[in-house]
């Protein structure tokens, strides 16, 4: 399936040279605040001495990225599905001091609300903390929380906050297909040097919800310890995966009135449209819909497929037990 780079430093790509005439800030519009690269990093950032990006971007993205260039990508479109992928965990939500200036305005509103904050209550926010704890009986706890939000009211209960965006495969990096390539090739299209629309690499969906399902449980339930709650902030495209790929019953989680429950998941799409997925960890009772399901298969083929595929395919032994 082709991909193309759908988004280049907050602005859909979609005609050569759109950005010609002017030099780039990086500045991303969800933070305000110079693009770090998102989920890539480090990993996909260039050089500012490329010969062929250094005369397009302005002398202060290098000074203050460390003489680098930081990977713009925010999405990847997968073309002949015409879903817009989000790469960047920046592109579905970010917390920061301007946060209520920018983009993501209402789904922090909602929230914060759904967290249980009240109307001008000052709430802090902590960014990437890793918790590695072992306990006398050698269990550990071994996760980095995405952000921590408390209230400054003393003994407040802390309430984790996760963002949930896709990641891209590996691609070839001596061909070119790596998302370090596509971000060069998009920069160069957006200044009207190339004609062909960048490829990116493919999108990782299996990868994500699969560290997701092993996380979700763990996390809520460490936030229910504390007296507080976990809020999953997830893109609607991983979420559809999530409903075909897996036994969880999304649609009868929905909570219409944005009532939080043991486990929450907030389903945000591109364009700031937001619902909420609420409900037990385990079933109360037989037949209620719980989010242990999303460990369960969506669907268990006949046992005659299996054994049409058996019979199709050489054994690689034959033992006997002595």
């Amino acid at each position: 399936m082709s991909t193309l780079v759908g988004e280049l430093y907050g602005q859909r790509l979609t005609k050569k040279g759109q950005m010609s005439g002017k030099s780039l800030d990086a500045i991303c519009p969800f933070s305000k605040k110079l693009c770090d690269g998102g989920g890539n990093r480090d990993m996909a950032r260039i050089r500012s001495t490329d010969e062929q990006l250094a005369p397009l971007y302005t002398y202060s993205v290098s000074q203050q990225a460390d003489g680098h260039f930081p990977c713009g990508v925010c999405s990847v479109e997968q073309v002949a599905k015409g879903a817009l992928w989000a790469i960047c965990p920046r592109r579905l939500l970010t917390f920061d001091e301007q946060v209520l200036e920018t983009e993501h305005r209402s789904l922090v509103l909602k929230l914060l609300r759904l967290a249980g904050f009240q109307q001008s209550e000052p709430v802090d926010v902590w960014s990437e903390i890793t918790l590695n704890e072992r306990s006398k009986q050698g269990a550990t706890f071994n996760y980095r929380l995405d952000y921590v939000l408390r209230s400054q009211r003393a003994h407040s209960p802390p309430v984790i906050v996760e963002v949930m965006t896709c990641s891209t495969s590996g691609g070839n990096k001596s061909k070119g297909t790596d998302i370090t390539a596509a971000f060069k090739h998009a920069v160069l299209y957006a200044h009207g040097s190339i004609s062909e629309r960048p490829r990116a690499p493919g999108v990782n969906v299996r990868q994500v919800w699969a560290r997701m399902a092993s996380q979700m449980i763990a996390k809520s339930q460490a936030a229910l310890e504390w007296g507080g709650r976990t809020i999953w902030v997830v893109q609607d495209e991983l979420a559809k995966y999530i409903g075909k790929q897996t036994a969880l019953p999304l649609e009868k989680l929905r909570s219409p009135d944005w009532i939080p429950s043991e486990v929450n998941m907030v389903v945000s799409d591109l364009s700031n449209k937001h619902e909420l997925y609420s409900g037990p960890t385990r079933p109360a009772s037989s037949g209620v819909p719980c989010w242990t399901d999303i460990l369960g298969a969506a669907h268990v083929p006949k046992l005659e497929s299996l054994e049409a595929k058996l019979e199709a395919k050489v054994p690689i032994a034959r033992l006997a037990l002595p």
